[in-house]
């Protein structure tokens, strides 16, 4: 299969060394800073199976677009999508096959998974959550965070109030999920949810060690999508994780 990268810096060359050693052709990386093989997608000239976007939200529209033009599948890594771009990547997925994941490790998937267990066993506990990052990340909270937080809420029968960070002299209130958000150093990705009871305390951690995984699990998504209908899929449909 032919796959096409877009992006250029440290995610991309994992992907690209990912589609390698599963055997298949990475025709190139798409950079419109010059950083890649091709500044624009209109250079590109060989045949493309499926597309990875590890770039940047602002070229999501463009992908699309080039994707929908050669009826290509796509995986889009990215994160920080406005609502407007969501209602797009949406529309787009009537016509070729996509799947938007903010975060693309099996480990992560499964503890989203795990989170949602134990958010309906464990609704009355006071719920926070951590996430640290490398001091470049752009985004907070990471969308990993934002889709753990959707998944604690999906799984309560009412919705508690996101609150990010904390200061001043306030009593925490019951139906509120703490968000705080580390940036330093080179840290990967961790991410953890804590269930605090009155006199137990539970911890649902994730750590990424290397950016390899999101690279696998990105490579393992196109070649799932290769082959099935256009449609918006998530990693867990990839994963055949069911609820």
């Amino acid at each position: 299969m032919n796959i096409l990268v877009c992006g250029a810096g440290v995610m991309a060359s994992f992907v690209k060394e990912s589609i390698e050693s599963s055997n298949h052709k990475c025709v190139g990386m798409y950079d419109p800073l010059g950083n890649g093989n091709y500044k624009d997608l209109k250079e590109i000239d060989n045949k493309i199976d499926g597309i990875i976007d590890f770039s940047h939200f602002s070229l999501t529209e463009e992908i699309l677009n080039y994707a929908i033009e050669i009826n290509s599948p796509l995986v889009i890594a990215t994160t920080g999508h406005t609502d407007e771009q969501k209602l797009k990547i949406e529309e787009a997925s009537k016509r070729i096959a996509i799947l938007k994941a903010t975060n693309t490790s099996l480990g992560v998937n499964i503890m989203n998974q795990i989170v949602s267990y134990a958010t309906k066993l464990l609704a009355d506990f006071d719920i926070e959550l951590i996430e640290k990052h490398h001091n470049r990340k752009i985004d907070a909270p990471s969308g990993t965070a934002v889709t753990l937080l959707e998944v604690i809420n999906e799984s309560l029968s009412e919705k508690k109030k996101i609150v990010y960070g904390r200061e001043g002299n306030k009593k925490r209130e019951k139906n509120e999920i703490g968000v705080h958000a580390i940036r330093g150093g080179n840290i990967v990705g961790e991410h953890t949810v804590i269930f605090s009871g009155g006199d137990e305390i539970i911890e649902i951690k994730h750590e990424a060690l290397s950016r390899k995984i999101f690279a696998d699990g990105a490579v393992k998504a196109i070649l799932s999508l290769i082959n099935k209908p256009s449609g918006l899929y998530l990693m867990k449909d990839i994963l055949n994780i069911n609820n």
